[in-house]
């Protein structure tokens, strides 16, 4: 198998089973219901599943017919997390048990790093036997991130597509086009995940789904020393976690966002990167998520231009 057809036989196995998944979980009673619509529908939750099933299995018979062993450094942690997501789907774990658990995706990296140096663009610091601490400590992080800037209708699984298909790109400048392929083989699967999530949403991806997001970018930006790319990846989701800290570690309960009968939302009264825009602009679910997604592609650009610094420094 050509390493170029990776990310198209990716989209179209994601493409294909999405709705399989869909009905199959909304058969087995696992179903959320759409709240930021006048009419609350039952839509079919935990579709990562389709992500899963649509990336590892190629890229694991990829591994098989070329022994790059890199492929393993990315497909164990993801697949780690990925299970993590829907065992949580399934049974709804504490969240302080999920996020323990989540320690275990950056184990399997552990095995592969032979070099402790975090490139922070102008100069480089060695971090010795903390950067193994690090590791799965980073992945932790960055997967429950992409899973708190979360809720609307194609708002993560588009982030997602465009986190990494800047990664990708960000990989071609490194001169690395095969992991460049790698991770195109998972933007592409979001991609065609995200033709089901958009608006109206389709199916849900559950945490099956917006944990892996965030394992894919960890992944990736470990395995090539690019860590700091990685932060500037996720600085929506890093902001998302510090406005809601304040409410999260406080004891005042607040519920969804409000949506009126013309479609506009209404926010509650925290800080939320959502409630900050719907406070100041009227924006319905779809142009809420279009904005988000805009924000999303600022911040790939950004990380694409300091990945060229990078290579030339």
């Amino acid at each position: 198998m050509n390493n170029l057809i990776l990310p198209f036989v990716s989209f179209i196995i994601t493409l294909i089973i999405t709705p399989i998944i869909g009905k199959y979980n909304k058969n087995r009673g696992m179903i959320g219901v759409d709240l930021h619509k006048i009419e609350k529908y039952e839509v079919p939750e935990a579709g990562g599943l389709a992500l899963i099933l649509g990336t590892l299995p190629v890229l694991i018979l990829y591994y098989l017919l070329t022994f790059d062993t890199r492929i393993l450094m990315f497909v164990f942690p993801v697949a780690t997390i990925g299970l993590i997501g829907y065992i949580d789907d399934v049974f709804n774990i504490p969240q302080l048990l999920k996020t323990a658990l989540c320690l275990l995706g950056g184990i399997p990296l552990l095995f592969f790093i032979d070099d402790t140096t975090i490139n922070l663009i102008f100069f480089k610091i060695n971090l010795g036997i903390l950067y193994y601490l690090i590791v799965p400590i980073g992945i932790t992080a960055a997967s429950n991130l992409t899973n708190l800037l979360a809720g609307f209708n194609g708002e993560e699984i588009g982030l997602g597509f465009l986190s990494t298909l800047s990664l990708s790109i960000c990989m071609f400048i490194l001169k690395d086009p095969q992991m460049g392929f790698y991770i195109l083989t998972f933007s592409l699967s979001f991609l065609a995940f995200l033709l089901y999530n958009k608006y109206p949403a389709k199916i849900f991806p559950g945490d099956t789904g917006t944990l892996i997001v965030g394992a894919v970018i960890a992944s990736f930006s470990i395995i090539m020393h690019i860590e700091v790319i990685g932060v500037f990846l996720l600085i929506p989701q890093i902001l998302e976690f510090f406005f809601k800290s304040k409410r999260r570690f406080g004891s005042k309960k607040y519920g969804p966002t409000l949506v009126d009968k013309e479609g506009i939302l209404h926010p509650q009264k925290y800080l939320s990167i959502a409630n900050i825009l719907t406070s100041n602009i009227k924006l319905s679910e779809k142009k809420l998520v279009y904005i988000l997604w805009f924000f999303g592609g600022i911040f790939g650009l950004i990380s694409i231009i300091l990945t060229y610094f990078l290579m030339i420094n």
